[in-house]
């Protein structure tokens, strides 16, 4: 297989023959893993640079649609060349059957051989490798974000091996075929030297001298008009050799009058100024390559960001390996005042500011001076640490920067110096593990490792410490100064000792490095040398930005934080000094911008705020706020805009917990209450069981006043999970309650979970008189709700009929009032019901509407069942590869959600081996569906249930009637009482299946006669029912078929449930 991107997208098989790959997308996803082949992109990265800014809504099936589709592209003989390996997925093929990496290698290569004299075969090797260029590289994904840098770097890569060639062509001798195509390469790249230096070398062995120095004319002019600069010191001893006429034609003379080449490039001299570091620098070589990088195209470049991100050392690092430039180090921390700081730069240029019996200079005098200094050679300034004399910094460095045209400049700064031509680069903490990565690979946990090593030769990142590494690390914000001082401690602590006091930061990290700055040596100096610097209103938004949890909009900021010397308008503007003095990071979500603090900055201020007394008032008024948001926004979830309301109140989740939080510890019944009765339906959409326990749990314990209709609730709600053997009789008592405060006025998701109390709690003439409290209700979402729970009802007693005519109308009634999640579940209904009549392809129909309005929702924990539904769905139609596909697609879903959700894709896929005759297979499948219910207790009885059947087909084709009948005794004994009848129906029917098998068949006739009299009807979707009536019709006389059929039938559906339990032995 051939990949090649430098130039239109091509693929090819191992004979060259095209392949053609249909749709743009799947052509990048292919050239984005050609860019590493064998290396694993992760998923997340190739859903940002596939679609950017056009994010899908479910981005990963998006993804995986395209992988599936590139794999069926891709060559058959080329074996599995896409795969995913749980963090992404990776292109594996040698290197050299894509263009781009062959070019590179053969590239490396002839430059090698040029730099080791071998001439001949360094041109024939460039030139191999300039051939496999078509066109521009990347060029049919120009859009594409990853497009850029890269065809960047591969067309530099490819000038750097143009001018390799030419020059060795030029050493054997080829000057005069030469000067035409260098004619064309200087037109094309005016401002490109060694095409010129090469230019005028092979001009001058043509014998035209006047031809070479008019070249170097053209290009010093130029320069001076475009840029500014003179040109390289190499390139004026190039033009001074023809001036004098002593320009030889041996190698030599080539090299010495050449400007740098990639060969040079890798053995850089060390630049004189920077401080020499004793410790290793980790995790910055992305950002060592983007300074240097904006140093190339930039005179003035500004490394901002908060204190201890590592900005000092970023700025030596990228400073040290830089050629050509005499760098010039300036540490500003000791300097105090304004005026001293253009005497600070004069002194690390090594000249005094004047003699001693001169009179006092001026800054003018200094500053002059300065600029004649920094004017005689190509010089990068390194100006360390300018915030807290930043307009001082801004005027002398915009004054130095357009009198000085050799200068270029390198600042640190907490906020950038705002010049214009400024180039601003943020830097932010190291890297922190990925979700499925390896932890050690993640910059932070690299850090950490080798200081933690230092001081403890012994410790290793293994089984036993990588989480307690990885917890350190997160909650120092993967900051390096922070990391560095925990590691430290390592002497006396481990590192569990260490995660556990972090509560007490500043305590625990204040000793580090005896030779750093003061303000390095603690954390708390790191943040204390930030805060000095702010103003009134800056420290008073500050402390008070400490109350919340994560990145907030200005419109919460200024509702919680504003007064009490604080004016709301001025919010944010202050908020805006402090982004630009790293106290606070902005950041951008589809929501718009939002703030946030590192935690360390927050845990500071959070001090600064119990000093100042203002932590009860601005917790409460948060409190308030998010309450209020809470409060709206679980009224408006089951409307039109519900989507903009879940996303909502997704992004401020973690300021809601923090709120609501407060509450309890405060003892606030009434705001803790109103709090998670306002966030249950929420929770419960969302299907977030864990967070509603939990919060359930905490407010129920609180004393005090709480209104009676949110309390009622909220005990409702928890009857719903109650483990107590007396759950029934607490569900009635908390159903009865809420029908006595007329919660459903206030909540409207009562509307469902009142009558569903009844219904499960056994007693369906309440079930009755709570739908029509709802379908009389004039709140329209209240009456479609009341609807859905009477289907619901119908179903689970045993009306097929009256179920699926109520559900189309619940279907309806919600559609008008905009709520998706009402549509998806009257949906799914429905689809039961195509499916027992055996319309297979209505009831995948009707579960791919409900699949379009939960996708809306973007909720995985509704979509894995309706995958897995749609799956086992295609299954009974007889569609075992589609039955197959659906499955997988499910499993990989449920991957991200809660785990009993692959309790239904286990069993689906041990049905398809089942079926397909390998009975062990099956059997593995459902031990791994055990597996997960028994680690999940949250796993709802009918999905247990559910199991035992799919246990118990297996067990009947194994011929191991004795434990059929245990599991399916087991099942029914499960559901006793629960009044859910289509599954005791279900149970019936595989019953019936034991029986015949068992030699009973007029027993098995009365049992699927008792399947009827639970569910209303037979599953005729079944194809075993199907198959277990034509046996029965066959083996069973047809008056004592009707008779014991009519006698199982006529049974009421609790006296029916009865006899099934005595047939399979309960």
């Amino acid at each position: 297989m051939l990949i090649g991107v430098l130039g239109p997208f091509r693929l090819q098989t191992g004979d060259r023959s095209p392949v053609r790959i249909g749709g743009q997308r799947v052509r990048m996803l292919l050239a984005r893993l050609a860019l590493e082949p064998n290396r694993t992109v992760p998923t997340e990265v190739l859903i940002e640079e596939l679609w950017s800014g056009d994010r899908p809504s479910r981005a990963l099936n998006a993804l995986q649609s395209l992988v599936s589709r590139a794999r069926r592209a891709l060559p058959e003989k080329s074996g599995p060349a896409l795969h995913s390996d749980g963090a992404g997925y990776v292109l594996a093929v040698p290197p050299d059957e894509i263009d781009l990496h062959r070019f590179e290698r053969l590239a490396a290569e002839g430059h090698r051989l040029l730099h080791e004299g071998e001439t001949g075969s360094a041109a024939a090797t460039l030139r191999e490798a300039l051939d496999l260029w078509r066109g521009a590289a990347l060029v049919d994904f120009a859009e594409a974000p990853f497009a850029e840098a890269a065809s960047a770097r591969l067309e530099e890569l490819r000038l750097s091996a143009w001018e390799g060639r030419i020059e060795a062509d030029l050493l054997l001798g080829n000057d005069h075929v030469l000067v035409p195509e260098l004619d064309a390469l200087c037109t094309r790249y005016p401002l490109r030297e060694r095409f010129t230096a090469l230019r005028i070398r092979a001009l001058a062995a043509c014998g035209r001298q006047a031809d070479a120095l008019t070249a170097y004319d053209d290009l010093r002019r130029r320069l001076a008009e475009e840029l500014g600069m003179d040109p390289s010191q190499q390139l004026q001893d190039l033009h001074l050799a023809v001036l004098r006429g002593d320009l030889g034609t041996d190698p030599q003379h080539i090299s010495q009058h050449s400007p740098p080449r990639a060969r040079q490039e890798q053995h850089p001299t060390p630049a004189c100024g920077v401080p020499t570091r004793l410790s290793s620098f980790i995790g910055r070589e992305a950002e060592i390559d983007q300074t240097r990088q904006a140093l190339r195209g930039s005179r003035l470049v500004t490394l901002f960001g908060p204190g201890g991100a590592g900005k000092t050392r970023l700025a030596t690092e990228s400073a040290a390996c830089l050629e050509g430039l005499r760098v010039l180090f300036v540490e500003l921390a000791p300097v105090r005042e304004d005026h001293d700081l253009p005497a600070a730069v004069l002194g690390a240029l090594g000249i005094r500011e004047a003699r001693l019996l001169d009179a006092q200079p001026t800054i003018t005098d200094v500053t002059a001076r300065l600029v004649d200094a920094l004017s005689l050679e190509p010089t990068l300034l390194v100006l360390d640490n300018c915030e807290h004399v930043i307009a001082a910094a801004a005027g002398l460095v915009g004054d130095l920067v357009s009198r000085c045209p050799q200068l270029r400049v390198l600042a640190t700064s907490r906020e950038p110096l705002a010049l214009t031509g400024e180039k601003v680069l943020a830097v932010g903490p190291l890297g922190l593990p990925e979700a499925g990565g390896d932890p050690g690979e993640a910059a932070a946990v690299r850090l950490f490792v080798e200081r933690a090593a230092a001081v403890r030769p012994d410790f290793a990142l293994d089984e036993r410490s990588t989480d307690d590494v990885v917890e350190v690390c997160r909650r120092l914000d993967g900051m390096p100064l922070a990391i560095e001082l925990a590691a430290a401690r390592l002497r006396a602590m481990s590192v569990r000792q260490i995660a556990d006091r972090l509560e007490d930061r500043f305590r625990l990290l204040s000793s580090g490095n005896r030779a750093a700055m003061p303000r390095h040596r603690t954390l708390r100096a790191v943040v204390e040398w930030s805060w000095e610097l702010l103003d009134e209103p800056e420290r008073a938004l500050a402390r008070r930005l400490s109350v919340f949890a994560g990145a907030v909009d200005v419109d919460s900021i200024t509702a919680v934080c504003a007064g009490a010397g604080l004016v709301a308008e001025e919010v944010v503007y202050v908020l805006a000094a402090l982004v630009e003095k790293s106290l606070v990071e902005a950041v951008t979500d589809d929501r718009g911008m939002r703030y946030r603090m590192l935690e360390t900055v927050r845990a500071y201020c959070a001090e600064r705020l119990d000093e100042a007394g203002e932590h009860p008032g601005t917790r409460l008024a948060h409190a308030e706020h998010f309450l209020d948001l809470a409060e709206a926004g679980g009224d408006r979830i089951h409307l039109d805009d519900q989507v903009e309301w879940i996303t909502r109140l997704d992004t401020e989740h973690d300021n809601i917990l923090a709120a609501l939080h407060w509450t309890v510890v405060s003892g606030d019944a009434d705001r803790g209450v109103r709090f998670v009765a306002a966030l249950g339906w929420y929770w419960s959409m969302t299907t977030q069981h864990t967070e509603v326990i939990t919060r359930l749990d905490e407010v129920m314990v609180l004393p005090g006043q709480a209104p009676p209709e949110s309390r009622a609730v909220v005990d409702l709600m928890r009857g719903f999970f109650s483990t107590s053997p007396e759950w029934a009789s607490e569900l009635r008592r908390a159903a009865a309650r809420v029908r006595e405060t007329d919660a459903m006025s206030r909540y409207r998701y009562v509307a469902i979970m009142e009558p569903m109390a009844w219904l499960l709690s056994g007693l369906p003439g309440e079930v009755e008189c709570s739908v029509q409290r709802a379908r009389a209700h004039p709140d329209p979402w209240v009456n479609a709700a009341g609807l859905h729970a009477h289907a619901v009802s119908a179903e689970r007693s045993g009306d097929p009929v009256g179920g699926e005519r109520r559900a189309r109308a619940a279907a309806e009634a919600f559609d008008r009032v905009g709520d998706r999640w009402g549509v998806a579940q009257t949906m799914t209904s429905l689809a039961g019901f195509r499916s027992l009549r055996g319309d297979h392809a209505g009831a995948i129909e009707v579960l791919g509407k409900a699949m379009t309005s939960i996708r809306q929702l973007r909720s995985t924990e509704d979509l894995v069942p309706l995958l897995a539904r749609t799956g086992l769905e295609k299954l009974r139609a007889g569609d075992l590869e589609g039955a197959r596909e659906g499955l997988a697609e499910a499993g990989e879903v449920a991957k991200s959600s809660f785990p009993y959700h692959r309790v239904t894709v286990w069993c689906g896929l041990a049905e398809i081996a089942r079926i397909g005759g390998d009975l062990d297979r099956a059997r593995e499948d459902l031990g791994r569906a055990h597996e997960v219910v028994e680690e999940s207790w949250l796993a709802p009885r009918p999905m247990r249930q559910m199991l035992l059947a799919f246990e118990a087909r297996l067990c009947l084709d194994e011929g191991r009637l004795d434990r059929a009948r245990e599991r399916l005794a087991t099942a029914v004994e499960m559901g006793s009482g629960a009044g859910d009848m289509p599954i005791a129906a279900m149970l019936a029917e595989q019953s019936a299946r034991l029986l015949l098998a068992s030699g009973e068949a007029e027993r098995a006739v009365r049992t699927l006669g008792l399947a009827v009299a639970m569910r209303g009807m037979l599953d005729h979707g079944d194809p075993e029912v199907r198959a277990l009536l034509a046996d029965l019709d066959v083996a069973v006389d047809p008056q004592v078929y009707r008779r014991a059929f009519d006698s199982g039938s006529a049974l009421a559906g609790e006296h029916a449930h009865t006899e099934l339990a005595r047939t399979v032995g309960v």
